[in-house]
C-alpha cells in the first residue's frame, strides 16, 4: 500500500509539473499579428500576448546568433496568363504575396506598326529567407531603468512598459521580383527568345565563346551579346520589377532600364537583403519573462511565501501566477486605453468640425452635405451623418464607460489593488472574485463611424 501511495503522489506530481511546465516557455507566432507594416517587431523588444502590442524594448546592448539563409533564384514563363482574353490588350493583376503587377496578359493581341503581335510574361524571382537570428541571452543584459523597475519591486510597472514577453527571435523574408514583357508574332510564347534571355540574365552569355582561344571567344561572345540586345529591341522587351524587405543600401542601384542595370540591380538587391535586422518578419518567437535568467535574479522570485493552504510555494508555481497574472493586468491596460482612445478621438473628431466645417454652430453653405472619405475602405458618407454621432451626450457616455470599467463597483483598479494585495506572483487573478467578474467587460463597444471616418477628410471628386 504505500508502494502505491508512494508511486501515485510520484505520479500527480509529475503531472502538475508537466502541465505547468507546458504554459510556459516560447510560442511561436506565424500568422497576421505580425504582418501589419504600421508595428514594428525588434529583437528584445517587449510583447503582450494578450493584446497583441508591443511594447519597449528593455534590454540593452542586444547581442544575437548568427543567422542562416535559404536563397532562391526562379526564371519561368507565366504560362498560366495565356489562356485568358488572348482577343484583347486589357492588363491582368498578378498577385505575388504581398506585391501585385498590372501586366498586360500573356497572348493578349495588339497592333504595332500595322501588324498584330502579342504579349508574353516572364517572371524573375529572387527570394531570401532568414532565420536564427535570435537575442543571445548570455550576452545581452536588461536595460539600466528595466533593472531599477525589477529591484523597487515595481513589477507592474516592469510589465507595463516591457510586455509580459519579450521578442527572442525573428524569421524574415526578403523578395525581388521582375516580369519581363515581350511582344512576338506569335500568340504562343517564344521559347528560343526565352532562352536566351535567361542566358543573359544569369550571366552565361559571356561563356558561349569562352572555349574559344583569344580574340575570337571575346568577339563570339560580343556578337551573340549584340544579336540579343538588338532582338529584345525589336521584341519591345521592358522590364517591371518590385521589392520588399529589402535593407537601405547607400550605393544600391535598383533601378533597371536594360539587362545590364538589370544584373546590376540583382547584385545590389542580394546584399540588401542580407542584413539579418531587415526583412518582413515571417515569425516570431516569444518568451515569457519569467523564463529570463536574468529577469528572476532581479525579482527574487526563490524567497519564501508560504501560503496558508499550500504552504510553500514552489518556483514553477511563482513563475506561472506571475505570468498569469501578468497578461491579465496587460488586458486590463489595453481595455482602459481602447475605451479612453475612442473618447479623445470623438473629442478631437467634434472640434475638428466645429472649427473647420461649421461657424456658431451650423455648416458653412454647401458643407452639410460633403462627402468624406473612409479612413479605411473606398467608401463614402456625409459630413453630417458623422456629425450626427458625434453629439455631446455620445461623447460623454464614451468617458463614463471608461471611467466605471476602470473605477466603478469592482472596477479594474479594484482588481489591481486585490493582485498587488494579495502578491502578485502569490495568487492568480482566477482566485480574485472582483478579477473573476471582470472578464465580461473587455470587450468595449466601438463606434464604426468614429473608427472609419475620424479624423474627417473630404473625399475626391468621383470621375466622370
Amino acid at each position: 500500500m504505500k508502494i502505491f501511495q508512494k508511486i501515485f503522489f510520484l505520479t500527480t506530481g509529475l503531472t502538475l509539473f508537466c502541465s505547468l511546465m507546458l504554459i510556459a516557455g516560447p510560442t511561436i507566432i506565424r500568422d497576421n499579428r505580425i504582418f501589419d507594416l504600421a508595428t514594428t517587431p525588434v529583437l528584445g523588444r517587449g510583447y503582450s500576448l494578450a493584446t497583441n502590442t508591443f511594447q519597449s524594448t528593455c534590454m540593452n546592448d542586444i547581442k544575437i546568433t548568427k543567422p542562416s539563409y535559404d536563397f532562391n533564384y526562379d526564371f519561368k514563363s507565366m504560362e498560366k496568363e495565356t489562356s485568358e482574353k488572348k482577343s484583347t490588350s486589357v492588363g491582368s493583376k498578378i498577385d505575388l504575396s504581398y506585391l501585385a503587377f498590372e501586366l498586360k496578359t500573356s497572348g493578349s493581341a495588339t497592333t504595332v506598326e500595322g501588324m498584330t503581335s502579342y504579349y508574353h510574361n516572364v517572371r524573375v524571382d529572387i527570394n531570401v529567407d532568414t532565420y536564427y537570428a535570435s537575442v543571445d541571452e548570455s550576452n545581452t543584459r536588461l536595460s539600466d531603468a528595466a533593472k531599477t523597475l525589477l529591484l523597487n519591486s515595481d513589477i507592474p510597472g516592469f510589465f507595463h512598459s516591457c510586455g509580459s514577453y519579450y521578442i527572442r527571435s525573428l524569421g524574415r523574408n526578403a523578395k525581388f521580383v521582375s516580369i519581363f514583357t515581350y511582344l512576338d508574332e506569335s500568340s504562343t510564347r517564344n521559347k528560343e527568345f526565352e532562352m536566351q534571355l535567361e542566358l543573359a540574365i544569369k550571366g552565361f552569355g559571356s561563356a558561349l565563346g569562352a572555349h574559344l582561344p583569344g580574340s575570337a571567344g571575346a568577339d563570339l561572345s560580343l556578337n551573340v551579346k549584340s544579336s540579343f540586345e538588338s532582338m529584345a529591341r525589336k521584341k519591345r522587351l521592358t522590364i517591371t520589377t518590385k521589392a520588399w524587405g529589402l535593407g537601405k543600401n547607400a550605393n544600391a542601384t535598383l533601378i533597371a532600364y536594360d539587362l545590364p542595370t538589370y544584373k546590376a540591380a540583382i547584385k545590389d538587391a542580394f546584399i540588401s537583403m542580407q542584413d539579418p535586422m531587415t526583412g518582413r518578419v515571417t515569425t516570431m518567437e516569444i518568451v515569457p519573462w519569467v523564463e529570463n535568467a536574468e529577469f528572476q535574479n532581479f525579482i527574487k522570485l526563490e524567497e519564501d511565501t508560504p501560503d496558508e493552504k499550500k504552504g510553500k510555494l514552489l518556483l514553477f508555481e511563482k513563475k506561472h501566477i506571475l505570468n498569469l497574472n501578468a497578461e491579465y493586468l496587460a488586458r486590463i491596460d489595453r481595455t482602459a486605453r481602447l475605451y479612453t482612445d475612442l473618447y479623445y478621438k470623438a473629442l478631437i473628431c467634434k472640434q475638428i468640425i466645429d472649427s473647420e466645417w461649421k461657424r456658431e454652430g451650423s455648416f458653412l453653405p454647401g458643407l452639410a452635405n460633403a462627402e468624406i472619405q473612409n479612413n479605411r475602405y473606398p467608401r463614402t458618407i456625409k459630413i453630417k451623418d458623422l456629425d450626427d454621432v458625434l453629439t455631446n451626450e455620445n461623447i460623454e457616455k464614451m468617458y463614463k464607460e471608461e471611467e466605471t470599467f476602470m473605477y466603478g463597483e469592482n472596477g479594474a483598479a479594484e482588481c489591481i489593488k486585490q493582485i498587488m494585495k494579495e502578491g502578485i506572483f502569490k495568487k492568480s487573478w482566477r482566485d480574485i472574485e472582483v478579477c473573476k467578474n471582470l472578464r465580461t467587460k473587455f470587450v468595449p463597444e466601438q463606434n464604426n463611424v468614429i473608427d472609419d471616418y475620424c479624423m474627417p477628410t473630404q473625399a475626391r471628386p468621383k470621375e466622370e
